[in-house]
């Protein structure tokens, strides 16, 4: 009987796994994650305590497993290595769902203990949820910052189709959304487990009704916010990885690029964004490449952000660059958060002893600067790659002077995977943290226009060659979250530490 316990319990919990997935892309059943923690709930609220981390990590394994599946594929391209990426990907795989079990082992904690004081008494299980509520949000934080910084399906990213409840990142962040899924999973738990919770499902609707009305309002408030219209054209020229950094097919992928230069030529643009290390000699070192750059310039004419790998002395950065015209680059950005096992090797003494192909992997250095590219009317924050990870990169860039933001990827790395899809939707919660329109552009993956309000206005197919044209608009708006950053994590965080003192006291 125990055995048939533990064998259902473990179905419950790969189920929240599952649904968890399916509220993401390329599914985009995202009403599901409204309700897909309630097996996992009901299990680690009647697990002993130890087991209840077990069935929290079981089920966030599952959920990083059949969500980062393209992890595989893209480190064993790195590697050449089957069995090396399948090892590296459940170590991260592994550590991702750490977070989940944790949270498991308070959830339990915190449901079982038997005081007197808090015991049968109504709001002990609005403790409950709000203290949980906040440790997931706490943990999600974490995750976002600690060691390789890989926040990768945050569960509010879910949402993002969700256009009208999202609008509280302006003033939360991407962890107001998830915060306000956990706290609907556990409401409804209390709901339909306990039997007497009748009021938890009326809080529910209440507080998602309330959500929705201020979405409605601030949706239509900023779409097409902004003191003037200007142009953009969109290059995502879809060059394959296996043949970007081949010297034989240099002059073929200058081909491409340059017949998009000459398409975009034939309308007056006033911006122009090309795709992260879309040159791939180092700038300005070889002056081959560099050349290269001002021509496709030349040809485009207008403000062109170009994505290139950059070397200052002996270090080497990826970076993008700022030209006008076909002179000498005028600024440069030098990414600041780069991409574990892609820029840089995190731990790389300590893995390279059992993952030999790592030695021949080499590291980008960080860059720190929020540098703005101006030409006097446009003023772009420029993020690369992975740093639209992290919320506040974005959030500096707003405060030094941006009023666009763009987002140079590359994302031929992932194929056409469920990862191209779930990397831009990050995009749409930094156009409405910070109220300010995010114009992306890859290599291969997904090119798009986003509003200020959230909503995708364009966005190019998958893996596929594509010119984007159109408009945006820019706006000296500062959000509460440009502003203040992460206040509602900070609230978050006092939550758990107060619930915690609160209880070590009555002990």
């Amino acid at each position: 009987m125990k055995l048939t316990l533990n064998y259902k319990k473990k179905i419950l919990c790969a189920v929240t796994g599952l649904l968890a997935v399916f509220a993401f892309p390329k599914f985009d059943l995202f009403f599901l994650i409204w309700i897909a923690f309630l097996p996992l709930i009901s299990v680690v609220v009647k697990s002993k305590t130890i087991n209840s981390f077990f069935y929290g990590f079981f089920s966030g394994f599952v959920f990083n497993v059949m969500g980062l599946y393209w992890l595989v594929p893209m480190l064993q391209f790195n590697t050449g290595s089957l069995l090396q990426a399948v090892v590296a990907s459940c170590v991260l795989w592994s550590y991702l769902a750490l977070y989940w079990g944790i949270w498991s082992l308070y959830l339990n904690l915190s449901v079982n203990i038997k005081l007197e004081v808090i015991k049968n008494k109504f709001y002990s299980n609005i403790l409950i949820i709000f203290f949980n509520t906040s440790f997931w949000v706490f943990l999600e934080y974490i995750r976002t910052y600690f060691i390789i910084g890989f926040p990768w399906m945050l569960i509010g990213y879910s949402q993002f189709k969700f256009i009208e409840i999202i609008q509280i990142a302006e003033f939360t962040g991407i962890y107001g959304v998830s915060f306000l899924i956990m706290f609907c999973n556990l409401c409804f738990y209390f709901w339909i487990f306990e039997k007497k919770g009748v009021d938890y499902f009326y809080v529910v609707v209440l507080i998602l009704i309330a959500v929705w009305l201020f979405g409605i309002v601030r949706v239509d408030k900023f779409k097409f916010c902004g003191e003037k219209e200007f142009s953009v054209s969109i290059v995502q020229p879809n060059i394959e990885q296996s043949i970007k950094w081949v010297k034989s097919y240099e002059d073929n992928i200058l081909f491409t690029l340059k017949k998009y230069a000459s398409e975009i030529s034939k309308i007056k643009t006033d911006l122009v964004l090309w795709p992260e290390s879309a040159i791939t000699g180092f700038i300005p070192y070889n002056e081959k490449f560099y050349n290269k750059a001002k021509k496709l310039v030349s040809i485009a004419g207008g403000l062109n952000i170009i994505g290139t790998p950059y070397n200052e002395g002996y270090k080497t950065y990826n970076a993008v660059l700022y030209f006008e015209n076909a002179f000498e680059y005028k600024t440069v950005h030098k990414k600041n958060h780069l991409l574990p096992f892609g820029e840089f090797i995190p731990f790389r003494k300590f893995l390279a002893k059992f993952l030999g192909a790592l030695n021949n992997m080499g590291d980008f250095e960080r860059g720190k600067d929020t540098n703005v590219f101006s030409n006097g009317e446009i003023y772009v924050g420029s993020i690369i790659c992975s740093e639209n990870f992290l919320p506040d990169i974005s959030r500096k860039f707003v405060l030094s002077g941006a009023k666009v933001i763009t987002n140079h990827t590359n994302d031929a790395w992932f194929f056409d995977t469920a990862a191209p899809y779930q990397h831009f939707i990050m995009n749409v919660f930094r156009a409405i943290e910070n109220r300010k329109a995010v114009l992306v552009s890859a290599n291969s993956g997904i090119s798009g226009i986003i509003e200020a309000s959230g909503l995708i206005v364009n966005m190019a197919p998958c893996s596929k060659e594509a010119l984007i044209r159109g408009v945006f608009f820019q706006n000296n708006f500062r959000t509460f979250y440009t502003k203040h950053g992460d206040v509602f994590v900070y609230v978050c965080m006092g939550v758990v530490f107060a619930m915690i003192m609160f209880l070590c006291a009555l002990f």
